[in-house]
């Protein structure tokens, strides 16, 4: 098996100079312990995807902390892979492919890290900011497992183009990654979000890399508001994926503008889209309650973990960066205190913005209305499921919000806690317990990222029913197919049994047994019978019958004709 790269001066090999995205990082693997069958050694593997033998001498493989270098002429055929490691565990990585061990090894971080090979002439030829979240799987970001690329077709994507492996040794290296997959890269880039350094200087932060060239062109960016276009613009290293813009006039403070983009390319040529616009402005210091923990699940299943909302209640533009959660112990100091985020993220007035460590599983539990409102760290403090507390400050100290929940705060009725996410219920409120209660089992017993099942500005208490239409007709013709019994209870705390009669007062189909509801939403009926059999064409009743835990009681029906056609 081959592991030497050290090729004589005399041999008949055409090299080339590297060019970006000539060699490509296509699997890491950062955090080894427990292994799984593989050498206990952090690894990075290379794959040249030129078409032309590639001499890597001069080259370094580097991360925040240090680099590593080439020391030696080290050849690369086209197609073909390299794994990088240690010169310590050069010998066991061996045996898995063509290997080479490099001094000044970098270590990488468990949870997070950028990886970039660079040039001998200091360009960036490939560059990876990963986050344990791209693991997709709670167990394998744990340890053990290599992050892979799925697509080599899309080296420029991040997040989407990266899952944790599927081999059982815990990795493929120096051969064909697990996930291969050779879906070419059609997706344009897409404008994520921006924040600004200074007046002038804003940062457009982009899904993946773009491409340089059309980075520099100030007429691609427009700043509402302003009728010139940027004094200069060009693309970040390592990554690329961010635009630095010169303005041609100041920001004003506490003034939200938008951002829109044209005309920009990624690294493979795709334009960008419809995704072109974002807020952008100029971010103000936080004061106590401009920023208030709006939702908070503490006992999550098993595959999944804590989240918290938080909910802009300011006319301020806040930097979360610059904010910190922490709990209390016992004498009340500040402890397990964690950046809200590690990089500039602006949270604008009336926005919502849902944090956890995977979102992927928060968007198979949960209804996510906007991904864009659901930011990825890499561990929140301590919350217990019983009981805890949580505190948003500044890095004086100085608290933003805080809550010290408990599961008393759940409806009492509800049989189980567990992935029912507490929901403040009016955001200019405190957050006591008053104030708090149990997500809506009817909207999926959490709301991360958008307004509160259980939101109401605290006034007058109504509870409304009513049929999406007088008459249905489920023959799938697309035209009242299904009947939709919609509320409006304007409380919380509700439990809601929904139950269809015939005229004899037969119960036919029961709809919803006490179910939490939220503020709104709404039942359905498929004009079928409990058993799943078709009902003849007829008059039935729907009736509603509803109470809280303060004893109010109420009831609703209402007739609805089921017309169906003749065979």
């Amino acid at each position: 098996m081959a592991m030497l790269f050290s090729i004589p001066a005399s041999a008949n090999i055409a090299v080339n100079a590297i060019s970006r995205y000539q060699l490509i990082i296509t699997e890491i693997m950062a955090d080894p312990s427990p292994p799984k069958g593989l050498p206990e050694y952090e690894y990075i593997e290379l794959k040249n995807i030129s078409g032309k033998a590639l001499d890597l001498i001069g080259c370094k493989l580097a991360d925040e902390n240090g680099s590593a270098n080439f020391s030696k002429s080290t050849i690369l055929k086209p197609d073909s892979f390299l794994i990088c490691c240690s010169n310590t565990a050069a010998p066991y990585l061996q045996r898995y492919g063509k290997t080479i061990g490099l001094s000044n090894w970098p270590s990488f971080g468990n949870e997070s890290g950028i990886v970039q090979l660079i040039s001998p002439q200091g360009n960036i030829i490939h560059a990876i900011s990963w986050h344990s979240s791209w693991y997709r799987n709670t167990i394998k970001s744990s340890g053990g497992w290599s992050l892979e690329m799925i697509s080599p077709f899309q080296y420029c994507a991040g997040q989407s183009n990266w899952t944790a492996s599927n081999d059982e040794a815990g990795g493929t290296p120096g051969r064909i990654n697990s996930v291969n997959a050779t879906a070419k890269d059609e997706l344009p880039p897409a404008l994520l979000r921006t924040y600004a350094t200074d007046s002038l200087h804003l940062m457009a932060v982009f899904d993946e890399p773009v491409d340089s060239a059309s980075a520099a062109s100030p007429v691609g960016f427009r700043l509402d508001g302003m009728q010139q276009a940027p004094a200069f613009c060009n693309a970040v290293p390592p990554l690329f994926n961010e635009v630095q813009i010169r303005l041609p006039a100041a920001m004003q403070e506490q003034t939200v503008y938008k951002l829109i983009v044209k005309e920009l390319k990624d690294c493979i040529g795709n334009t960008v889209g419809m995704l072109n616009n974002a807020k952008a402005g100029r971010a103000s210091s936080a004061a106590a309650g401009d920023i208030v923990i709006n939702e908070l699940l503490a006992d999550p299943p098993p595959e999944g973990d804590d989240y918290v909302e938080l909910f802009n209640t300011s006319k301020k533009i806040i930097d979360l960066s610059k904010l910190y959660f922490s709990n209390r112990n016992s004498a009340q100091v500040l402890i397990n205190s964690k950046p809200a985020t590690h990089f500039p993220f602006l949270l604008f007035p009336g926005d919502y913005l849902a944090i956890c460590s995977i979102p992927e599983w928060l968007g198979s539990k949960y209804v996510l209305k906007d991904r864009s409102a659901v930011l990825a760290v890499n561990s929140l403090p301590s919350l217990p499921n019983e009981n805890g507390s949580l505190v948003l400050s500044n890095s004086q100290g100085k608290i933003i919000d805080e809550i010290n929940y408990d599961i008393g705060w759940h409806f009492s009725l509800l049989q189980s806690a567990e992935g029912i996410s507490l929901e403040r219920i009016d955001p200019l409120q405190p957050g006591t317990k008053n104030n708090f209660m149990s997500a809506a089992t009817t909207a999926g017993g959490g709301t991360p990222g958008y307004i509160n099942s259980q939101y109401r500005s605290l006034g007058s208490i109504q509870a409304q029913f009513s049929l999406s239409s007088k008459s249905f007709s489920p023959d799938l013709d697309g035209i009242d197919d299904v009947l939709h019994i919609q509320y409006n209870m304007n409380t919380t705390g509700v439990v809601c049994t929904v139950q269809v009669f015939d005229l004899d007062g037969n119960p036919i189909r029961m709809l919803a047994a006490n179910a939490l509801t939220g503020i709104s939403g709404s039942f359905s009926w498929d004009g079928l019978s409990e058993s799943k059999l078709a009902l003849p064409s007829g008059i039935y009743i729907i009736l509603a019958s509803w109470f809280n835990s303060n004893g109010a009681t109420g009831k609703w029906k209402q007739g609805v004709v089921l017309t169906r056609r003749k065979n």
